[in-house]
């Protein structure tokens, strides 16, 4: 069962995804060449990895919605980078085994905006995770892209769900718990902490975006990007 939707997560996906929305930078951004290729990169690197491409298209959705405040420009960035962040799970990608680094030296090696790469580079707190994956040096030479751009990517990494089918930011965290870690190098505590960062960014996204309508909880819908 799906956990219930709190109000402000209620406004965020009030309206189903491409239909009824008011026309937005963000929503122009993802027609945008940019944009359009990163999807058609997530697809040629992720195509067997079906549950995860769903969830970098929801990714790049849900981050849509709240880029609202952006410039064409950095809302162009901020949804490549939505559709290219997990690339480095691909095994064709894995030079380091740290999915957020492998992903971006792709990226840099392709000629992507700086931008992107740093965005997809740090996601959702690598950097807490990076030490024992032996990257972070690495990803240390890497600046972060400071601002509302990365919170709003942790945001929307959170409540696309792990197959894109759409999470609340609780049930997306406990699902995160909850998966077996017989070979996982980071500490436990370490996790939480980096659990605690996740859950308060993404509320602190949620709390910003604009109040709407409270009339459904319908899961995330990837109409825009078909």
């Amino acid at each position: 069962m799906k956990a219930s939707r709190t109000p402000d997560e209620r406004q965020v996906f009030a309206t189903p995804f491409g239909g009824g929305l008011a026309k937005t930078d963000a929503m122009d951004a993802a027609h945008s060449p940019m944009v359009l290729s990163a999807q058609r990169v997530a697809s040629a690197v992720l195509g067997r990895d079906e549950l995860r491409l769903a969830h970098c298209k929801a990714t790049a959705v849900a981050a849509s919605r709240v880029a609202r405040q952006f410039d064409p420009e950095m809302a162009e960035a901020l949804l490549a980078a939505a559709w290219l962040h997990d690339i480095g799970y691909a095994e064709s990608l894995a030079a380091t085994g740290f999915h957020p680094l492998d992903g971006a030296l792709h990226l840099a090696r392709g000629g992507w905006p700086d931008v992107v790469v740093r965005l997809v580079a740090h996601h959702s707190y690598a950097s807490v995770l990076a030490p024992y994956y032996g990257a972070d040096h690495h990803l240390a030479v890497i600046d972060p892209v400071p601002g509302p751009a990365a919170e709003i990517l942790t945001f929307a990494d959170l409540v696309a769900g792990r197959d894109g089918g759409g999470s609340t930011i609780s049930a997306r965290i406990d699902e995160m718990r909850a998966r077996p870690r017989s070979d996982d190098p980071v500490p436990a505590e370490v996790r939480e902490a980096r659990y605690r960062l996740l859950e308060r960014t993404a509320m602190r996204v949620l709390r910003s975006t604009p109040s709407g309508s409270n009339r459904t909880d319908h899961p995330v819908e990837l109409a825009t990007f078909r």
